[in-house]
């Protein structure tokens, strides 16, 4: 008899959410036999030795290093490293396959060519700002 009275907490829970395990136990069933069931214990199981054996410093790394990698999303995404990024990969897919040697004159004749002025300027002024950076 005690063991009713304990039960009917639990009863009652299971009276009041009838609907919700129903399709709880329409899920179940559709993962078993799909045989899906044992693949997301397995997952979880993998999660869980994961998490086990990651020390609070590598996942004080991790979280430091997903920082970082939003911080140069963000520096990545802006209007004018999108427009040279583009630039840089059009002017390579435009690009011969296998370039002819250039010599030191014609280095000399290139400079002259207000499209290497222009992207020696650029070069430089990436230079100056790295430099400043390392």
């Amino acid at each position: 008899m005690d063991e009713v009275k304990e039960l009917e907490p639990l009863l009652k829970k299971i009276s009041e959410n009838r609907e919700y395990l129903e399709d709880v136990v329409d899920k179940l069933v559709w993962l078993e036999k799909s045989g899906n069931l044992d693949a997301i214990i397995g997952f979880a199981a993998f999660i869980k030795i994961i998490q086990d054996s990651i020390s609070d410093a590598v996942v004080d790394r991790n979280m430091e290093m997903l920082a970082n990698i939003g911080l140069i999303s963000t520096k990545f995404t802006s209007d004018r490293t999108l427009m040279l990024l583009n630039a840089l990969g059009d002017a390579i897919c435009r690009c011969e396959k296998q370039p002819e040697p250039v010599g030191l004159i014609g280095l000399m004749k290139a400079l002259r060519e207000p499209e290497v002025q222009k992207t020696l300027g650029m070069l430089l002024n990436i230079a100056r700002e790295l430099g400043k950076n390392i």
